[in-house]
């Protein structure tokens, strides 16, 4: 990364900052005006910071925009489904297609090459499994976080409720790691970029109902999401991490509308 002025530090921090308390207020907090207010406020700062640095983080304030007016919630309506599944969608091909096509950068990369699943990487796998085992269903017995969902005994709904934890889980890895970021760390310290990625990764899933203690658990999560990826390189792998994190939250959800059925848990 190249020196800046302090001027020009000052102003772009401002926009960081500006753009996690903006998530927060809009997400969250669920105070649109303002939250649009402080992100538009970030994206002011922008103007006086390089080109470079504006190019990439406007789309980060973009992405975040998208989700800010998107209608989040784990409701597995159909209409619901498509609306939420395609600003979504926008919100990590925007970047993708800009930096591609626009900017001719490769900043955006999906890496599944580089990384060998060791002894000590399907170890941690295994971790992630036993702690989602243990916490999740604790979380939803001591603050019925479950109560965001539905969860209805038939194989269609059962079936459409899997493709939506899981499919979310792999969005949160493409957006949030892949995409943001990537965003973050062209100008940032590796550690202040993924303290910014986790802020927003946070505020989302908060909205999808991790609500009570849930942030407490989730935050250092989305960090070391973000500390795997650097280590491994690999795209694969965080999202194995994460689709064994919502295998346990589906069955877990299952068990907590019905106890009877998947009695599996000891924290429940």
């Amino acid at each position: 990364m190249n020196q800046v002025s302090t001027r020009e530090q000052v102003f772009r921090y401002s926009s960081l900052l500006l753009l996690m308390a903006g998530t927060v207020v809009a997400i969250p907090l669920e105070d649109k005006p303002l939250g649009f207010s402080l992100l538009a406020l970030g994206v002011g700062c922008l103007a006086a910071t390089s080109v470079r640095f504006a190019q990439h983080i406007i789309l980060v304030f973009i992405s975040i925009g998208l989700l800010a007016a998107t209608p989040i919630s784990p409701d597995i309506d159909d209409a619901h489904f498509l609306t939420m599944g395609g600003y979504l969608s926008l919100a990590v091909l925007i970047p993708l297609f800009v930096t591609r096509y626009i900017y001719k950068e490769s900043v955006i990369r999906f890496p599944i090459g580089k990384h060998t699943w060791t002894k000590g990487h399907i170890g941690y796998l295994l971790l992630a499994a036993v702690l989602s085992y243990v916490l999740l269903p604790l979380w939803m017995s001591t603050t019925g976080g479950y109560q965001y969902w539905t969860v209805v005994l038939e194989p269609l709904q059962l079936f459409v409720l899997f493709l939506g934890t899981n499919g979310l889980g792999i969005w949160d890895e493409l957006f949030f790691i892949i995409t943001v970021l990537a965003l973050l760390r062209k100008h940032l310290p590796f550690y202040q970029a993924n303290l910014v990625q986790a802020v927003l990764f946070t505020s989302f899933l908060y909205e999808l109902g991790f609500r009570g203690w849930a942030p407490f658990a989730i935050f250092p999560f989305a960090l070391l999401q973000g500390i795997v990826f650097k280590k491994t390189e690999n795209l694969l792998y965080i999202i194995a991490i994460h689709l064994t994190i919502d295998l346990v939250l589906y069955l877990a959800l299952i068990n907590a509308f019905y106890p009877d059925v998947l009695n599996i848990f000891i924290t429940n």
